[in-house]
């Protein structure tokens, strides 16, 4: 039986992937060992590929539920509380490390991204949940906002990690 948003789900996917492929060549072309980076790009790195493979395979799991014949309506329940929990969590852990982080005197170097990345997971987090248990009608909906999120805040967080490496740099020279 194919899957009414298939084409979406793989075009989401093969975004993640490539947001993830690009990350990792920035990783490698920065030319630091992974020693001698500051905290904060470990820790902005961990959003770009948690979020970008978080994409990714939340883009594959209901085509991955269809190979089980599931009805359309548990199909895409069992997607949005999967992608909620991983939202959650991963934005809460995000925030904790994030804070520690300052407490050890390495605050954000970019001022409004960590509140603003965790806010924006956390709220398509609590709707993919919600869209889910309450507004089944929307759930779909509220799926891909929470894979466009995902992207959202990999892409700022790979624009972010490059900022941080320019100013380096022009601090160097």
């Amino acid at each position: 039986m194919p899957m009414l948003n298939e084409g979406l789900l793989l075009a989401i996917s093969q975004i993640a992937v490539t947001l993830a492929g690009f990350s990792g060549l920035v990783v490698a072309i920065r030319g630091a060992p992974p020693t001698d980076w500051h905290p904060r790009d470990i820790w902005s790195l961990s959003w770009m590929f948690g979020t970008s493979l978080g994409a990714l395979f939340l883009a594959l799991l209901p085509l991955l539920l269809a190979l089980f014949a599931l009805r359309d309506g548990l199909l895409w329940t069992l997607a949005d509380l999967i992608m909620s929990a991983f939202m959650l969590v991963f934005a809460v852990t995000m925030a904790l490390s994030g804070q520690r982080l300052t407490r050890l005197g390495h605050p954000p170097r970019v001022r409004y991204f960590p509140m603003g990345a965790t806010f924006v997971l956390l709220v398509c987090g609590c709707l993919t949940g919600l869209g889910a248990a309450v507004f089944r009608e929307l759930r779909i909906g509220f799926f891909v906002l929470g894979l466009i999120a995902c992207l959202l805040v990999s892409t700022l967080s790979l624009v972010v990690f490059l900022v941080v490496l320019a100013r380096a740099a022009g601090a160097r020279s």
